[in-house]
């Protein structure tokens, strides 16, 4: 190959792109090859495409459309490439004050600002403590365990489950996270669920650093009745198994993620994103520390789920969902199987699960 050229793998190491995503963008026309081998088919790129496939990247990451993106790297005046982005981002800054009042509406009509209904108050009574089960393991690369895993029974009824992953350093912060949430639900426990986890969360957030690059994500799980409470941040997950079938409750908090749920970036696109694991929302300094708030109704036998990334981002959907549609398997078994997936994958990362069966 002519010296001078890259192929497709060497560009996708200089861009931060994967060799998927460079594929899509030459059929979509926004970075065609240099050259096409007419016999193999291999794609040769030249170094100069370099910066163009690294601004096809970023301007994808927010979710600029494509047809706009060619004319904004079309242009050959770097200043008039940046007005072009500034005037797609003032619209885009106006699209989104205009579904913020479209949404705070929408509450207003709904009369559920605080406040709880049929859908935060358990509409059955259960006799039965949900059964649980965890497992936590630091990986086989990290040489420190910054998850953390907590189950907690709490009175009237409720179990409180809770995952959090630590990051930058953060010690045992995780663990000071979970505890400190616990300890605040207990405390209300006389308050409706949703309400419960809300209070806590603002006992969590004051442990947040405030000046370093420590910090967790937390997703936590308050079961009552026939009723899944859920307070979310980050991208530990919380899921639910319903005959056989795997659905996740929580959205992991990345700019990619948000972009691929409204259809701004295609599935393949997230995929090999450079920054999809990036967060934008955590418990750490300078970002957004809200979690969602979600409630589920649960059905008997529903298993719930929640995982640190040391699980769902390591090991390959399929076999994940295959071994929590298993039947007959007790938690404890099925908590320590899912670790062992991930550490058979590679296990590059700590690993945190809680399960409990309704």
């Amino acid at each position: 190959m002519d010296g001078t050229l890259l192929s497709i793998g060497e560009l996708a190491a200089a861009s931060g792109l994967s060799p998927k995503a460079l594929r899509l963008y030459d059929e979509s026309g926004l970075l065609p090859p240099r050259r096409v081998d007419p016999f193999t088919g291999y794609r040769s790129y030249g170094p100069d495409q370099i910066d163009r496939a690294r601004r096809i990247a970023a301007l994808r990451g927010l979710g600029m459309g494509l047809a706009r993106i060619r004319v904004v790297c079309d242009l050959d005046d770097d200043a008039a490439a940046a007005a072009e982005l500034r005037s797609w981002w003032r619209q885009e800054e106006a699209d989104a004050l205009s579904r913020a009042a479209v949404v705070a509406d929408l509450v207003r009509d709904l009369g559920k600002h605080h406040s709880e209904d049929i859908m935060t108050t358990s509409t059955t009574t259960s006799t039965t403590t949900p059964r649980t089960a965890f497992a936590l393991h630091q990986g086989l690369e990290r040489p420190t365990q910054e998850d953390a895993v907590l189950i907690r029974e709490l009175p009237g009824g409720r179990v409180l489950l809770a995952v959090a992953d630590g990051f930058g350093g953060a010690d045992d912060l995780s663990a000071r996270l979970l505890r400190t949430l616990a300890d605040a639900v207990e405390a209300a426990a006389s308050a409706p669920p949703l309400a419960a986890l809300e209070t806590a969360w603002m006992a969590v957030e004051a442990l947040v650093p405030t000046s370093d690059a420590a910090g967790s994500t937390l997703s936590a799980a308050l079961l009552e009745g026939d009723r899944l409470h859920v307070a979310h941040l980050g991208d530990t997950r919380i899921s639910l198994v319903r005959a056989g079938r795997l659905e996740h409750i929580t959205q992991d908090h990345t700019q990619v993620r948000s972009l691929l749920e409204a259809g701004r970036l295609s599935p393949e696109e997230a995929a090999a994103h450079p920054d999809r694991r990036l967060l934008n929302r955590a418990l750490a300094a300078g970002a957004p520390t809200a979690p969602d708030l979600l409630v589920r109704r649960l059905e008997p036998g529903d298993l719930v789920l929640l995982s640190s990334d040391g699980l769902h981002a390591v090991v390959d959907p399929a076999d994940l969902a295959e071994a929590l549609a298993a039947e007959g398997e007790d938690l404890e078994s099925l908590a320590t199987r899912l670790v062992d997936l991930a550490l058979d994958a590679g296990g590059p990362d700590n690993v945190g699960v809680a399960l409990a069966r309704a």
